[in-house]
């Protein structure tokens, strides 16, 4: 049964944060000032990357240790694979609602943004720069980086058998040599780098990674001390990004330069600021206080099949932004949007859910618990 609760607690998380992607990625909703981004240096995006690097810790950890490695090779290349598939899927249907949008609405503006302007002006060479990743959409580029931070995890993992501290040590040196040099991988055929830097974003994963190998043989213990440190560090991240809830501007403004908050390349605020809310859910032990709610269940049924659910809220993302160029929004438009995009997806990841009971019921498998913590994605 712990076993049990604690992939459902990872479950529960991956489905918040993807709850929390659909609604940032409708930009300008009504309830987009509500997510977490609006009360904190960090996003959905820190919360994405560490908890893929803890899930594959507990898929992968225990195995490759045991020197089932060559297995595990081949595991993470098939999920390479599903994901550069889902990646160029998606984006195809992207493309297909925007040009179809701004045909429909009149919008050719629809097609000016977001690197879309590519396939306007070179098909050719844009389709060329998709399949290479080279060219990768706005508000579809986190797909790229986790195949990247998936194909790091096999020499990570070994560096952590080896022992743990070495491969945090050596994740912080390449973290730290990208933020000195500005390393990152070159975007084509658009001049420019990915949106998302791998060789920074991949010390948060690693830190996923050597939590859920601490997590694996237990829960980790926690200090009262430095729950009391990640509260106060969360209380004044939460004054400064609301500007002292909207009392005092120019400090705000006049801070905003000095702070390391850059996304792209994770900067350190942001880091320390994930790693305080971690820290915090993990000390108070919110998964077990939340598991009688009742969205708990649903929400960890989204993370148990993320990739489909991410692949759902991305299209209904896409179809926003088609619509809010075309008609007027009010906050009854946005919450029926919403309310019907989730239901929509929801309801599709029962369906999924139900047909993956019956497949594994008609193999043999049907008693089995589920996996110890699947990969998210």
């Amino acid at each position: 049964m712990e076993q049990q609760n604690r992939v459902d607690g990872i479950d529960f998380w991956r489905g918040c944060v993807l709850c929390m992607i659909l609604i940032d990625h409708m930009p300008g909703n009504a309830f987009e000032n509500l997510t977490p981004r609006n009360f904190g240096f960090s996003d959905a995006a820190e919360a994405f990357v560490f908890l893929s690097g803890l899930s594959i810790a507990l898929a992968y950890g225990r195995r490759f240790s045991i020197g089932q490695r060559l297995q595990i090779l081949r595991g993470l290349a098939r999920r390479e694979l599903k994901l550069y598939g889902a990646h160029i899927g998606l984006s195809l249907a992207a493309l297909t609602i925007f040009f179809a949008g701004a045909a429909w609405a009149g919008k050719p503006g629809l097609l000016e943004v977001h690197g879309r302007d590519l396939f306007v002006d070179n098909p050719g060479l844009a389709m060329l720069g998709l399949v290479s990743l080279g060219h990768q959409l706005g508000y579809f580029n986190i797909l790229p980086l986790y195949m990247i931070l998936i194909a790091c995890a096999p020499a990570l993992l070994w560096l952590a058998a080896i022992d743990g501290r070495l491969m945090l040590c050596g994740s912080a040196l390449v973290y730290a040599l990208t933020r000195i040099f500005g390393w990152s991988l070159p975007s084509w055929p658009a001049p420019g780098v990915w949106f998302f830097d791998p060789f920074a974003w991949q010390l948060l994963f690693a830190i996923g990674i050597a939590f859920g190998l601490n997590r694996r043989d237990g829960v980790p213990p926690h200090s009262r001390p430095l729950i009391a440190v990640a509260g106060l560090i969360l209380a004044a991240s939460a004054v400064a990004v609301t500007q002292g809830f909207g009392m005092a501007r120019e400090t705000w403004e006049s801070l905003r330069g000095a702070l390391d908050i850059d996304k792209s390349q994770l900067g350190l605020v942001r880091l320390v600021h994930f790693l305080a809310l971690a820290y915090l859910i993990h000390g108070l032990r919110l998964s077990d206080r939340l598991r009688n709610l009742r969205l708990y269940r649903p929400l960890a049924l989204l993370g148990r099949h993320s990739l489909w659910v991410f692949a759902l809220l991305s299209l209904c993302s896409a179809i926003w932004q088609v619509l809010v160029a075309a008609v007027s929004r009010t906050i009854a438009f946005d919450l029926v949007f919403l309310s019907a995009s989730l239901t929509i997806i929801y309801l599709a990841t029962r369906l999924i859910d139900a047909n993956g009971a019956r497949g594994s019921r008609s193999a043999g498998v049907g008693a089995m618990a589920p996996a110890p913590s699947a990969p998210p994605l």
